[in-house]
């Protein structure tokens, strides 16, 4: 099998910062698979480039599929592209890259534009270690369950959130992280480009005073270091208690143990260890 796809990063909102790479991978595509046709074609008409091109997106991808054997076998090329910034970047295309590799395609990814990356280097906070966590989950208790899962995280955190989820996801941030210091980014590469930086709780005063518009990105600082073990006080009663109202339900303590770790951030054998603590507190 032979023949090219081409993941190409795209502008974010400038239309200046395609790469000539980028501008070239488009014009030998003989068909672009596009999270929208509707976002795409604007970028198209921009280059003067008209182009066979097909929706590609999160409840059509694997119907895609069959697109990389035809073109492929032809030894064409096929451009991937979202809607803006990096393909696969919670964005569609991971089953159109693992097709592509299994067909023995040529996969050749155009570097360019990403939102998460931009939001980081700008917001003043540590870049050296951090941790892309997307959009996150729908569900208020997923997402409580997530955060939870990140207090004791020592990277820098970044999500996308939606405008309209925006002031009760910093409440959520606030309660279960803590006031740290944070970057929101919107807008990013066009006119009303913004960046509030400061404490979680600052960001959110400014955001509750005036309308927020644009997909945003919320770039967290990482816990304070830490040995990661369960401390004392409150948190340590907190993780004695749900250990044992695991337990009562008949799971085992190393199992209860692990689940309370991942969702607490800590070290699982300290939590286990506690556990032991705990249960031979009882019997004794």
């Amino acid at each position: 099998m032979s023949g090219r796809l081409f993941i190409i990063a795209t502008p974010i909102g400038n239309l200046k910062d395609l790469t000539i790479r980028a501008r070239d991978a488009l014009g030998e595509a003989d068909l672009v698979l596009a999270e929208d046709t509707r976002v795409t074609i604007k970028l198209l008409n921009h280059l003067g480039l008209r182009k066979r091109m097909v929706s590609c997106y999160d409840f059509n991808e694997s119907q895609r599929l069959v697109l990389l054997e035809e073109i492929g076998r032809s030894g064409g090329s096929i451009a991937l592209v979202s809607d803006a910034g990096t393909p696969l970047v919670s964005d569609p295309g991971f089953q159109i890259v693992r097709k592509a590799i299994e067909l023995g395609m040529k996969v050749i990814p155009i570097p360019g534009p990403s939102a998460a990356v931009l939001a980081l280097i700008s917001s003043g906070l540590a870049c050296e270690r951090f941790l892309f966590e997307g959009f996150p989950p729908k569900k208020q208790g997923d997402r409580l369950k997530c955060l939870a899962a990140l207090r004791r995280q020592e990277r820098t955190i970044i999500f996308y959130i939606a405008p309209h989820d925006l002031t009760k996801f910093l409440a959520s941030v606030e309660d279960i992280l803590g006031d740290r210091q944070a970057c929101l980014a919107r807008e990013m590469t066009k006119i009303h480009e913004e960046f509030i930086r400061g404490s979680i709780s600052s960001i959110r005063q400014v955001v509750s005073e005036r309308e927020v518009l644009g997909e945003c990105v919320l770039v967290i600082a990482g816990a304070a270091a830490s040995d990661s073990t369960p401390g004392s006080g409150p948190e340590k009663d907190q993780i004695v208690r749900e250990l044992n109202e695991l337990i009562d339900t008949g799971m085992h303590l190393k199992e209860a143990s692990n689940l309370i770790a991942k969702q607490y951030g800590l070290s699982k054998s300290a939590v286990y260890k506690l556990g032991i603590e705990v249960k031979r507190e009882s019997t004794g």
